[in-house]
């Protein structure tokens, strides 16, 4: 389930003394919404981004709205904007009758809802369905993709602070920086006092790609002696 990508292993760095601190785990990165929910007019029938299925709205259990695909293995964000007649469950079936477990939310018609979905043992379809009037869309979920390849750009080193500077990460994966002396044994970036990680958007809120995590140069030192190794791991959903 985790796999470790190596991009570019560092020199060894040699930094100023500092305490010892425990292990945190790493953050996860999420971009903007992927996908959109809206019922124009209050028709009944949904959009999603803007688009339509084409079909005459329905008020009942009928399939009007617009079909598409999400991979497993991956953790994606719904913004819904619906009217209150029209609020979305996520569910197995096309009858409503089943909520679907990996959903953080369910009867919205304002607000996000995110929706995981397991690289294995992941239902082959997915129904958005008003809680009211039973039309739906289907979401077909296929095999896992191939996470994004993770790459070192640039590690930069003041009096105080590291910059590191990498690619990949959205928000179907994880990516964790890491620090070693050794080259076995490597700890989370995380855990290092003033860490903090800013996620590239371009101008449009989607994701640009490059990651830059900030944290603070004299504990590496302390923990690692004279060689400090740096790392991006990759871990899939």
């Amino acid at each position: 389930m985790k796999k470790n990508h190596f991009k570019r292993m560092l020199a060894p760095l040699i930094l100023a003394p500092a305490a010892m601190i425990p292990v945190c785990v790493g953050q996860v990165t999420q971009s903007p919404p992927n996908y959109t929910i809206t019922t124009p007019s209050q028709q009944y029938e949904y959009d999603v981004n803007n688009q339509s299925s084409g079909q005459i709205p329905q008020d009942n259990n009928v399939d009007d709205s617009l079909d598409f695909s999400l991979a497993a293995g991956a953790t994606y964000v719904l913004s819904i904007n619906t009217a209150v007649i029209h609020p979305v469950d996520i569910c197995t079936d096309s009858g409503d009758e089943n909520f679907y477990s990996g959903a953080s939310a369910q009867t919205v018609n304002s607000g996000t809802v995110t929706l995981t979905i397991p690289s294995s043992n992941y239902p082959p379809a997915l129904y958005y369905i008003c809680d009211i009037h039973f039309f739906y869309g289907t979401i077909t979920i296929t095999p896992p993709q191939a996470p994004p390849p993770t790459t070192i750009l640039n590690v930069n080193l003041t009096t105080n602070n590291v910059t590191l500077t990498f690619t990949g990460g959205t928000n179907t994966s994880q990516v964790i920086p890491q620090y070693s002396s050794n080259l076995t044994t490597w700890l989370p970036v995380s855990n290092i006092p003033g860490y903090t990680n800013l996620w590239g958007t371009n101008a449009d809120g989607t994701f640009s790609g490059t990651n830059i995590s900030l944290f603070g140069r004299d504990p590496l030192d302390a923990i690692c002696g004279p060689n400090v190794f740096l790392r991006v791991k990759q871990v899939s959903p």
